[in-house]
């Protein structure tokens, strides 16, 4: 290396010849063929019969494994649910709560209605068309102006019909439609 540049590879001498790619080949055939004439008979046949067993399956061991870890979790969170789980269970709401919750669903669909006729100039012929939901609520066109919605939950029911103002339906004293 010359002092001038740390970094700089020598270049061989000019007499230096690469070797031959004959030779290299020959060099390592004769090693492996070294290496192979080391091997005793007894060791190839233990490594022959290495490769020659399967490997052992976990698969059904890790699906066993699996399947009792998610079965005891289950059965965890069905006997010992945490708070944070929701919980099913008997509505546990009063009469004039469960009445009062129908009455917000009704007000919220005569609005619908009600802006669907300002919108339109008529009323909807279902509650679909005003962007309700008829599963929930009944719908009945009575006139050209005028409608009814009910509503039921089994055991409370609450009825609305567009003679009355909506804040009458939410228990309040307004007279707005």
């Amino acid at each position: 290396m010359s002092p001038e540049d740390p970094f700089k590879r020598p270049y061989p001498d000019e007499n230096y010849v690469p070797p031959d790619e004959a030779d290299l080949r020959r060099q390592a055939l004769q090693r492996a063929y070294e290496i192979a004439r080391s091997i005793t008979t007894e060791q190839a046949r233990k490594t022959q019969a290495a490769q020659d067993r399967p490997p052992r399956g976990r698969g059904p061991l890790l699906r066993a494994v699996n399947a009792a870890l998610a079965a005891g979790i289950a059965l965890w969170l069905f006997f010992a649910p945490p708070d944070w789980l929701p919980q099913s269970g008997t509505d546990r709401r009063s009469t004039e709560q469960r009445e009062l919750g129908l009455r917000v669903v009704l007000a919220m669909e005569a609005a619908r209605v009600t802006a669907y006729r300002d919108a339109e100039g008529r009323l909807p012929a279902t509650l679909a068309e005003a962007g309700g939901d008829p599963r929930s609520v009944r719908y009945i066109v009575v006139d050209a102006s005028r409608f009814t919605l009910s509503a039921s939950d089994g055991i409370a029911s609450a009825t609305y019909d567009s003679t009355q103002p909506l804040g009458t339906l939410l228990g309040g004293a307004g007279n707005a439609r």
